[in-house]
């Protein structure tokens, strides 16, 4: 009995291993659309991965060219507007919020001030640090919510996020409890657990990347679940990196472009879907 389910279980994982060789190299192959961004590189894929049709926006810089900020204003602002408000060249929204209440849930920590707090609500997905110093990106995992003493005291500029996809190459099993409430994940996403997705992280040169999974349109892009999110990452060249909100929030914008992605606020696939966001890391040349 043990070697028939020993046996079961090394067939599913090689039935797993062959499919996401088949998505790794179907991403390889995919036709890139070059977005130009000066000093920076970024492009737009469509591609059918994990057997559905998926659109996805990538944004890639070196910390030398531009500075990375998280940005919070007083009330839900639209990532366009917040980041030519704040003369960035690009952007991407970044913490959760309460729909209802209109306001953050999630720590942000900007200039050595902080401006909320990761709400108990959101612990069970929020597991993560995101340290922006010395203008560089770090990604501290399994930190603890929501005072996040002694990492959040080790730089200006902080946010909360969650969960983390990849540390140090590494990738975490959301199914088990490990530094994140996995039964409280599951019930949350039981009904729909492929979303719009919204990833920043870096490689092992610094480099760092803004990534937006477009999602809910059915035939154009249908998002992706977090395992998904985290294989994506590796494709692109990440070793660290930590989902953003996500859903009709992911927006992933450019001075020259505008809005990259489709946001899907509006139930349609277009660029016109943007939502309002309580906050939003922006990019700026030196």
């Amino acid at each position: 009995m043990k070697r028939a389910l020993y046996l079961i279980a090394l067939l599913l994982f090689s039935l797993s291993a062959v499919a996401q060789n088949t998505d790794s190299l179907a991403f390889a192959k995919a036709k890139r659309h070059p977005l130009k961004i000066k000093g920076a590189k970024g492009y737009t894929v469509a591609v059918e991965l994990f057997g559905i049709p998926q659109n996805i926006s990538v944004i890639k810089y070196s910390p030398k060219r531009f500075t990375t900020d998280i940005v919070q204003p007083q009330k839900l602002t639209r990532t366009s507007e917040l980041a030519k408000r704040e003369k960035a060249d690009f952007a991407i929204n970044a913490c959760y919020w309460n729909v209802k209440t209109k306001q953050p849930i999630t720590y942000v920590k900007r200039e050595g001030k902080v401006l909320s707090q990761t709400a108990p609500s959101s612990i069970y997905r929020v597991n993560g640090l995101v340290l922006l110093r010395d203008n560089k990106l770090d990604i501290v995992p399994s930190v603890a919510a929501p005072d996040y003493v002694g990492e959040a005291d080790r730089c200006d500029n902080v946010f909360a996020s969650g969960p983390v996809l990849l540390d140090n190459d590494s990738s975490f099993d959301y199914e088990k409890e490990r530094g994140i409430n996995a039964s409280e994940y599951a019930k949350t996403h039981r009904k729909q657990r492929r979303h719009p997705r919204s990833v920043i992280g870096c490689d092992r040169k610094e480099n760092i990347y803004l990534v937006v999974v477009d999602g809910r349109s059915k035939g154009n892009a249908e998002g992706m679940t977090i395992p998904e999110l985290t294989a994506l990452c590796r494709w692109i060249g990440m070793n660290e990196a930590i989902n953003l909100d996500g859903g009709g929030s992911s927006t992933l914008w450019s001075r020259k472009h505008g809005i990259i992605n489709h946001p899907c606020d509006n139930k349609k696939f277009d660029h016109a879907g943007e939502r309002k966001v309580s906050s939003c890391v922006v990019v700026k040349r030196r």
